[in-house]
Order: structure tokens, then C-alpha cells, then sequence
């Protein structure tokens, strides 16, 4: 989402000032110590509405202002690079991508912005992994490979790229620049802007890219939103259904100077059992096994 949100900014000469106000709420909130809490704590798998719905809600708490269409083909170019990122993954494992993902998002925020609220995540991240056996990074990447499994949208830059064929498909690990490969997460849209030159030789990949994402920042408010308390509604059910929607409230103005890390321990933590579909072998173990 900030990779495509930071290459729209650049693309339209968003005035530097405005642009570096729209990346710093986003980040602030996205990684808020308080979000990453709840996040972190063991939940069944959130569906695509949810997720939707919270990432759309954490572009709203910016001065720039998105459209439905806007929104959606945000929501498109997420999850696809996303998907993307995951298929091709032959040697490293979802927090590989992660952790580089905010090393790489880091390297886009305006000086002054704090680093502390990089390396809260990150220390949540390797904490995690610490927990994690063999059989859970297995399990986690089966269940996001299956998550992900009803997106098909054919996206331009993958497309210019030789990354995603013209029916939508991904190309083969074998067929992808080694470079491009070893550093999944980073922002792809580099490698996009070093070929410029080479973009657009037929009209089309003009079509593609007139359709994907040129009116993906129609507005941005020329007064700031001087809302001092952010009111984050967190559409996932915690714990049991009884329990109401929980909503983080976030000071806007508050600057971290230092944030610690923590995780919080429970006697469940982590224990993890997607539900994936058996294949026909294991169903017909299974029933040997209690014919016998």
C-alpha cells in the first residue's frame, strides 16, 4: 500500500511538504505500537472484507482523499504484488518479505520521522519467528496462498516487467531476474522506473495503465485535518463473539521518541491450525485408518 501510494505521489508532483504529510499519518498508523498489539495477538484468520475494510480506514486518516475506484484498484495493486511476492517465493518464507517490506518503507519517510516505530515492528516480527517451527511457516504460507486465491487482476507493472503474463498468470521463478528474486518486498516500482525508457512499446500496455491506477490520488485536501484523536474501528472480533468491536483510539500529534517492544504470552500462543482443505490421499488414509 505505501509503495503504491509513495510512486502516485512522486508520479503526480504531489508538493513535498503535502506528500511527506500523507506518507507520515500513514505509517503512523499503520504501525502504531497499539495496532501492532492487537494484531499480533493469535486469531483465527481475518476474511478479505475485514482486511479491506481496515486498510481502507487507515488511508482515510490522511489529508489525501480516495474515491471508491480509487480504493479499489489500491486494492487491486495490494493484493496482486502481495500475491505476487508469495508465489514466487521459492527459498524464503513470508517474514523474509515482511521485515523487508518495513526496512523498505522506512527508506521513504521524511527525515525527521521517527525510526523507533520501524524497529518495534521488526522486533515483534523476530520474536515471532523465534516461535515458529518448520510446520508453522508451512502451514502460514498454505493459508495465504489460499487466501489470495480468488485474485486474478493483470496489473501493468508486473506485466512491463516480464513478472505476470498477458492472461494473468506469473511467470516462473526460472524466468525472473536473480536481483528481483533474492529481495522480494522491496519496492518493485524501482524496478519499473529504471526500464522507463522501455515501458510503453505498444498501445497495450497504455490501455493497462491508463485503466490501473493514473486517478489513484484524485484529491488532497489544501487545509490539514487538525483531528487531534484518531479513532481506529478494528472490524475483527477479539476473543469471543459477546465481546463489541474493539476501537483504538491514536493521538495524532504524540511523537515517539522510543517505543519497547513486547509480546504478550499466553499458555495458547501461537498455536495455529489453518483450515486447508485434505487432499483425496490423506481423506482415504483417514478412513482406512478407521476401517482398521
Amino acid at each position: 500500500m505505501i509503495y503504491v501510494i509513495d510512486q502516485r505521489l512522486k508520479t503526480q508532483s504531489v508538493p513535498l511538504e503535502k506528500s511527506e504529510r500523507v506518507m507520515t499519518d500513514l505509517v503512523t498508523v499503520l504501525l502504531h505500537p497499539k495496532l501492532l498489539d492487537e494484531l499480533f495477538l493469535p486469531q483465527p484468520v481475518a476474511t478479505h472484507k475485514v482486511i479491506k475494510q481496515l486498510l481502507q480506514d487507515i488511508c482515510e486518516t490522511s489529508i489525501m482523499k480516495l474515491d471508491d475506484y480509487s480504493k479499489s484498484k489500491l486494492w487491486d495493486l495490494m493484493t496482486m504484488l502481495f500475491k505476487w511476492q508469495l508465489s514466487v517465493a521459492t527459498t524464503q518464507n513470508v517474514f523474509d518479505i515482511s521485515k523487508r517490506h518495513l526496512r523498505n518503507v522506512m527508506t521513504l519517510m521524511p527525515e525527521y520521522f521517527s525510526k523507533f516505530i520501524f524497529e518495534n515492528a521488526l522486533n515483534k516480527f523476530e520474536k515471532l519467528i523465534d516461535k515458529f517451527s518448520d510446520n508453522d511457516f508451512h502451514c502460514l504460507c498454505t493459508t495465504l496462498i489460499l487466501w489470495f486465491s480468488e485474485y486474478h487482476t493483470k496489473i501493468s507493472v508486473l506485466i512491463r516487467l516480464g513478472l505476470q503474463k498477458k492472461d494473468g498468470t506469473f511467470s516462473l521463478p526460472s524466468s525472473i531476474n536473480s536481483k528481483i528474486l533474492n529481495n522480494l518486498g522491496e519496492n518493485v516500482y524501482k524496478y519499473d522506473y529504471s526500464n522507463k525508457n522501455n515501458l510503453y512499446h505498444d498501445n497495450e500496455h497504455r490501455c493497462i495503465e491508463t485503466n490501473e491506477i493514473n486517478c489513484l490520488l484524485p484529491s488532497i485536501d489544501k487545509g490539514c485535518n487538525e483531528d487531534k484523536v484518531l479513532e481506529l474501528k478494528l472490524p475483527i472480533d477479539f476473543r469471543n463473539e459477546d465481546q463489541k468491536r474493539k476501537i483504538i483510539t491514536i493521538t495524532k500529534t504524540v511523537e515517539y521518541e522510543n517505543i519497547t517492544a513486547c509480546i504478550k504470552h499466553r499458555s495458547s500462543d501461537l498455536t495455529y491450525s489453518p483450515n486447508v482443505p485434505k487432499s483425496p490421499q490423506e481423506d482415504l488414509l483417514e478412513m482406512l485408518n478407521e476401517t482398521f
